[in-house]
């Protein structure tokens, strides 16, 4: 897990995370060569459904997603489908932050994206929140506090939100860099979250395009603050993905000790020479960023996050 990608592949994973489920599924379980899911009890509400001792595994070992419990409310347009779609979101929740690919996942992934396009298409709303959760890749571990996501339907343009809180880190490089919480409000094409699913968890050379607008996102750790919107285009591979908004950055002198300590050379001298590019509004430097080909422009100056 590196620290520039982990959040990126995060983002991208939740952002179409209309899928799910966990366990023992009568509907349409993922195949074995894609992923073991299993869990404990199921609690049926007047809202969803709850899925306690969530546990997801790689078939190689190598990547795992725990929950202590998942939440999924809303209905989709097939009630038998509830479960898939829990187990779907789970999965590319664990791929975008492992970035993890695996091909036997691609055709199951892209059914459930289906079943998520026309649930929302249909005005429906998906909302599903991971408690007590962490995620491992060989030795490296994120822990989540709660990771909630929520879309609404009912036009061609899906609204969602995107809360992360409580996040910790063990063992991965530069978590020094890494925020404890973040937030993000947008909007995408629901017809195009069946494709981008499939190449999260699936085809790692699919990239199919999906565009969203985001209104806000924050991101924190400590005193330093993280701020922007703009829009994107999103893929399966974050190195195809691309951006460009305003980005606002709280206590930056901070933020450029701990690239420092964590022996982020170049970064640190990057986010120095930005410094003096940005406009300066109270203790905030504002930018005009872009994001493409994995690299990041702050008012024209690349940085140097690789």
């Amino acid at each position: 897990m590196k620290h520039a990608p982990l959040f990126s592949r995060l983002f991208l994973g939740v952002v179409s995370v209309c899928a799910a489920t966990t366990g023992q599924i009568a509907h349409a379980a993922p195949p074995h060569e894609c992923v073991t899911l299993t869990h404990g009890a199921t609690h049926d509400t007047p809202q969803g459904v709850i899925y306690d001792s969530v546990q997801l595994h790689t078939p190689d070992g190598q990547s795992t997603l725990s929950a202590r419990h998942l939440t999924l409310n809303g209905k989709p347009t097939d009630p038998a489908a509830t479960d898939d779609l829990a187990a779907a979101a789970s999965l590319l929740v664990l791929a975008a932050m492992t970035n993890t690919h695996t091909p036997g996942c691609s055709a199951w992934l892209a059914q459930q994206g289906q079943t998520a396009e026309a649930t929302l298409q249909a005005g429906k709303a998906l909302d599903l929140t991971w408690q007590g959760a962490s995620v491992t890749h060989r030795t490296a571990k994120v822990m989540l506090g709660s990771l909630h996501f929520q879309i609404q339907g009912g036009t061609p343009l899906a609204s969602a939100t995107l809360a992360l809180s409580g996040i910790s880190y063990h063992n991965v490089a530069n978590q020094g860099l890494l925020p404890s919480d973040a937030q993000a409000r947008f909007t995408l094409p629901s017809r195009e979250l069946a494709g981008l699913m499939d190449a999260i968890g699936g085809r790692s050379t699919a990239s199919p395009a999906v565009h969203t607008t985001l209104s806000a996102f924050t991101a924190t750790q400590g005193d330093i603050r993280l701020e922007g919107h703009g829009s994107a285009t999103l893929t399966g591979n974050v190195n195809t993905t691309s951006a460009q908004g305003h980005l606002e950055i709280s206590n930056l002198p901070e933020l450029i000790q701990h690239a420092r300590d964590e022996q982020q050379l170049k970064l640190a001298a990057g986010l120095a020479l930005a410094r003096l590019v940005s406009h300066r509004e109270g203790e905030r430097n504002t930018w005009d960023t872009i994001w493409e080909s994995g690299v990041l422009t702050v008012n024209g100056f690349p940085l140097p996050l690789k």
